[in-house]
């Protein structure tokens, strides 16, 4: 009875414990999140033009097909 109620409460604190915390630097942000953003040119300006992933074949993108 000991074991399994000392088991369970040791397995909820390291739950606890990795849900709490955190992989990413404190102050810098997560590397995943920054890579996500559209970053500005040097003079702050941002791109106004939509890039094309090549997800689809070009014939989709074509007007009037």
């Amino acid at each position: 009875m000991k074991k399994s109620l000392f088991l369970l409460v040791f397995g909820i604190g390291a739950v606890t414990i990795l849900l709490s915390t955190s992989s990413c630097n404190r102050g810098s942000g997560c590397p995943m999140n920054d890579s996500a953003h559209v970053q500005p040119d040097k003079k702050g300006n941002y791109p106004r033009s939509k890039t094309k992933s090549g997800l689809f074949p070009k014939g989709v993108y074509k007007k009037g097909k």
